[in-house]
């Protein structure tokens, strides 16, 4: 069971606890770095060509194999880096849509690692598919954009709840399932002549598809990439010295007592029979009990 552990008062960007926030973060930050690049490339009279062989490139994952080992930052750098504008703006409103989905139904830790599997599935399908297809031409070909985590979390959303409705107001609302055929259509047809990008699409939504099924299985295949990502993050947080003042002294020291704990009225048991549940009904069948025992486990540690 995924939860919420948002640490209010924190005041840097890295620090952020909401992982969505990071993921929109990292794509508009690339977003602006390439093309600001690409803009000294262009004041400068320098052939439009060199920007991409010299720096795009870089970023990119290639399908060569040998380019892979001798670039390996691009299995990260791949998922987050497009150039075009309109593509960025629309990647960011399903990355937001989709993304927001999977924190509320099964919580922030999970967004991460569902996004990153999916689209290293992708990228593997890519290489795979240039391999065999087109090995003549491995030299030449890249790979980069977030569609393949969008892919794979939309998938993961959807199997958890297909029947969570957008708009309620509106005609009882619009279920999840409709919004996931919508926007996978909208990538594959664009697509499905190309082998080279139709394969990464069908290898996240696969990705996206495990990933879920383990989780509910018990197995939470992010949970290494959870702790990566915490020790990395707090790297750009300041320290806080720890002190007490003479009311801490005085008030607050235990003198060796242990202090009260909290104790989780909670059972895994419970957990997993909701989101069983979940799963086989969807969220909106829960009942008002399951939805607060679920609020309330999302708050804890649990």
């Amino acid at each position: 069971m995924g939860y919420r552990d948002y640490q209010k008062g924190s005041t840097t960007v890295w620090n952020t606890t909401n992982p969505l926030i990071m993921l929109i973060i990292l794509n508009v930050m690339f977003f602006i770095l390439l093309n600001f690049i690409k803009s000294i490339y262009t004041f400068s009279h320098l052939q439009e060509e060199a920007f991409y062989r010299n720096i795009y490139r870089w970023f990119q994952l290639s399908a060569d194999p040998e380019k892979i080992l001798t670039r390996p930052w691009t299995i990260i750098t791949m998922p987050f880096t497009e150039l075009k504008l309109l593509m960025v703006i629309s990647n960011l409103i399903w990355l937001w849509t989709f993304g927001y989905l999977v924190q509320d139904l099964i919580g922030d830790d999970k967004l991460f690692p569902a996004y990153i599997y999916s689209a290293l599935a992708g990228g593997i399908g890519f290489v795979m598919t240039a391999q065999f297809g087109f090995p003549e031409m491995t030299d030449a070909m890249y790979f980069n954009g977030p569609v393949c985590g969008i892919v794979g979390l939309s998938i993961v959303a959807t199997v958890v709840s297909p029947r969570y409705r957008f708009f309620p107001m509106i005609g009882g609302g619009i279920p999840l399932w409709i919004i996931t055929t919508v926007f996978i259509l909208l990538n594959v047809v664009a697509v499905s002549s190309n082998l080279l990008l139709f394969i990464p699409y069908v290898s996240a939504g696969a990705m996206g598809f495990l990933f879920i099924r383990l989780l509910t299985s018990g197995y939470d295949t992010g949970y290494w990439m959870n702790e990566v990502y915490r020790w990395v993050t707090s790297r750009f947080t300041p320290g806080r010295k720890k002190s007490t003042g003479l009311r801490g002294a005085r008030f607050y020291d235990e003198k060796g007592h242990t202090p009260f704990t909290k104790q989780s009225n909670l059972s895994q048991q419970r957990i997993d029979m909701i989101l069983d549940k979940i799963n086989q009904k969807g969220y909106e069948n829960l009942t008002e009990e399951e939805k607060k025992i679920l609020q309330q486990a999302s708050k804890e540690k649990f």
